[in-house]
C-alpha cells in the first residue's frame, strides 16, 4: 500500500509539473498576444485622430455646404467630422486673440471648415491624398488642408512596432515549442519501458501513442485554462488600476486571444507527445538505458 501511495503521487506530481511548465510558457505567450491587441487597439484609436480639414470658400452657400456634410456622413473614409461655420470660427479667432476682429474688418475674412476624422484603413498619405483631390473638385471648395509627411511618419512608426511585437511572438512560440517539448518528452521518457512492454505484447504504433496524446491534450487543455485564468485575473486588475490601459484592452479582443491559447496550447502539446512517443516507438531497449 505504500508503495502504491508513493507512485500516485509521483504520477500526480509529474503531471502537475507538466501542467505547471506548460501554463508558464502559454503565459508568456498571452501576455505578448495582448500587449500586441492592446497596441493595435491605440494604433487604431491614434488612426482616428488623424485626417485633414476641409476650407470653405467664404462665399459658399448654403447648399454647398449641405451637399458636403451629405458627402462626408456618406463617405466610407470619414470615422466624424466636425463642422464649424464662418461666425463659430470668427468667435474662436476672437477669443485667441482677445479682441473683436469685426472691429478691424469690414466683412467676416473667414469660410466654414469642416475637420474630418478618418478611419484606421484610410489613414496614410496616399489615401489622404486621392480623397482631398475628390474633394477639392466638389463645388464651394478653397482648399483642403493635410499633413501626409506626419500621417506617413506616425504610420512608419506604428509599423515598426508592430513587426517587433510580431517577432517577438513568433520566437516566443518557437521558444515555447521547445520547452513544451521537453516537458512532453519527460513525462514519455518517464514511460517509456511500458512503451517496450506494450510492444512486446503486440500493440500497435497507433495503439501504444493514443494514451500519450489523449494524455498531451489534457494537460495542454488544463494548462491553457490555467493561463487564461491567471492572464483574465492579472487583465481585469490591470483595467481596473489603470483607465488609460482599460481603453486600449478590449475584452473582445482578449477572448478572441485566450481561445487561440486554448488551441495553440492543446495543439503543441499533442504534437510534442506524438514526437516524443514516436521517438521511443523507434529506439531499441538498449536505447531506453542510454538516454
Amino acid at each position: 500500500m505504500a508503495q502504491k501511495r508513493s507512485h500516485h503521487i509521483s504520477v500526480f506530481g509529474s503531471r502537475a509539473t507538466s501542467v505547471v511548465s506548460v501554463a508558464l510558457v502559454l503565459i508568456l505567450i498571452g501576455l505578448v498576444a495582448l500587449m500586441s491587441g492592446a497596441a493595435r487597439t491605440a494604433t487604431d484609436n491614434l488612426r482616428r485622430n488623424l485626417g485633414f480639414t476641409v476650407k470653405m470658400e467664404r462665399g459658399a452657400s448654403a447648399a454647398d455646404i449641405n451637399a458636403m456634410k451629405r458627402h462626408l456622413s456618406g463617405a466610407r473614409y470619414a470615422e466624424t467630422y466636425v463642422y464649424a461655420g464662418a461666425d463659430d470660427i470668427l468667435a474662436q479667432e476672437a477669443e485667441i486673440i482677445g479682441e473683436d476682429i469685426m472691429q478691424l474688418v469690414d466683412e467676416n475674412p473667414y469660410g466654414a471648415e469642416f475637420d474630418v476624422r478618418l478611419r484606421p484603413a484610410y489613414a496614410c498619405g496616399d489615401s489622404i491624398d486621392r480623397i482631398a483631390s475628390t474633394i477639392s473638385a466638389l463645388p464651394g471648395v478653397e482648399d483642403v488642408l493635410t499633413d501626409t509627411g506626419v500621417i506617413d511618419s506616425v504610420n512608419h512608426n506604428i509599423s515598426r512596432v508592430m513587426l517587433i511585437m510580431l517577432a517577438i511572438a513568433a520566437a516566443l512560440l518557437v521558444i515555447s515549442f521547445v520547452l513544451i517539448n521537453n516537458t512532453v518528452s519527460l513525462a514519455v521518457y518517464s514511460r517509456r519501458f511500458i512503451i517496450h512492454t506494450m510492444r512486446l505484447v503486440g500493440a500497435t504504433a497507433a495503439f501504444i501513442r493514443r494514451p500519450f496524446i489523449k494524455a498531451g491534450a489534457v494537460n495542454g487543455l488544463l494548462s491553457a485554462v490555467v493561463a487564461c485564468v491567471v492572464l483574465a485575473a492579472a487583465q481585469a486588475w490591470v483595467m481596473q488600476s489603470d483607465p488609460a490601459l482599460a481603453s486600449v484592452l478590449d475584452w473582445r479582443v482578449s477572448a478572441v486571444i485566450y481561445v487561440a491559447l486554448v488551441i495553440v496550447g492543446v495543439l503543441i502539446c499533442l504534437l510534442a507527445s506524438a514526437i516524443a512517443t514516436t521517438r521511443y516507438l523507434r529506439s531499441d531497449i538498449d536505447d531506453y538505458y542510454m538516454n
